[in-house]
């Protein structure tokens, strides 16, 4: 099936992330040089931390001050790595925002399955909050990397620690609603599809968590107390009528969001990092993230 996808994602329409078993140790071999990693820029630093039995990279301006924290947890269907251009993207962010960026390298299934990555992330979020000083946090993720903010949320909500100030998750619902039109629809899209979202979901769990909100976070009985939110969505993706309906149930429990439905897009379209779409999603993503950022002065 062809999709009208912007003449720039045209050249992705030919390829499929790997979900076999056997593929995956590969790719997760090449996928820190699948596509340019820039260097640091010179007006950042970084530096690694062990976290438990997972690590982070923090990335943060060379600023006496920063706006505050965002702590990321990249995609990759609970499966591969972070590519380079996540890592590019906490650049940006931590950059044009002008905040730290705590980018979280969780272990991956199937070697560990759920809920092994849920409760690295939520160490990691623990960590940031004994260990680094800020006036406001944003915690976000793409992909799988969404859905596991959402399920590091509901793990704070529940142990009345403190919540995030905002939340940030593009084209979430790797693990979300599998009847939905965009799954059923879009099975041979680029990069993802419906196809391997079943595949990989089976290799991250099996099927007794499915009924667990913390493996599928749009089950969550309530997302009160959730943080405002901005939500991002891809046109020809099987996850995109999930993010709608996330947005639709923070909209419905009162949480503040944001819905902004990328058109002519695919799943994991801002791999095209220099495709001037591409950037204007990403400003608005760095504007929401300065939004946050300035309620610290306003306060």
């Amino acid at each position: 099936m062809k999709y009208n996808l912007r003449p720039e994602f045209q050249k992705y329409r030919w390829i499929h992330l790997p979900t076999q078993p056997s593929m995956l140790k590969a790719a997760n071999a090449l996928m820190p040089v699948i596509q340019h990693g820039r260097k640091l820029d010179f007006r950042l630093q970084l530096r690694k931390i062990d976290i438990g039995e997972c690590s982070a990279d923090l990335i943060q301006p060379k600023t006496e001050r920063t706006n505050g924290l965002l702590i990321y947890y990249h995609g990759g269907a609970f499966l591969i790595k972070a590519a380079a251009y996540h890592k590019n993207l906490a650049q940006t962010y931590a950059l044009m925002a002008n905040c730290a960026v705590l980018f979280v390298d969780y272990r991956l299934a199937p070697e560990y399955k759920f809920p092994i990555p849920v409760k690295d992330c939520y160490r990691a979020y623990l960590w940031a909050l004994k260990n680094l000083s800020f006036d406001k946090m944003v915690i976000g993720g793409d992909s799988a990397g969404a859905d596991l903010a959402m399920s590091v949320m509901l793990l704070a909500k529940k142990k009345q620690m403190r919540m995030p100030d905002g939340q940030m998750l593009i084209y979430p619902g790797c693990a979300g609603n599998p009847a939905t039109e965009s799954m059923r629809r879009y099975t041979d899209t680029p990069l993802w599809n419906s196809k391997l979202n079943r595949r990989a979901l089976a290799l991250y769990g099996d099927e007794k968590n499915y009924q667990n909100s913390l493996f599928r976070p749009i089950l969550a009985v309530s997302f009160s107390r959730f943080p405002k939110a901005y939500v991002e969505t891809a046109e020809f993706d099987c996850l995109h009528d999930a993010g709608v309906q996330i947005a639709e149930r923070y909209g419905k429990d009162g949480v503040p969001v944001i819905w902004n439905d990328t058109k002519r897009t695919m799943h994991g379209y801002d791999i095209v990092e220099k495709s001037p779409y591409v950037r204007k999603q990403v400003d608005k993503r760095i504007c929401f993230l300065r939004e946050v950022f300035k309620e610290a002065d306003r306060g």
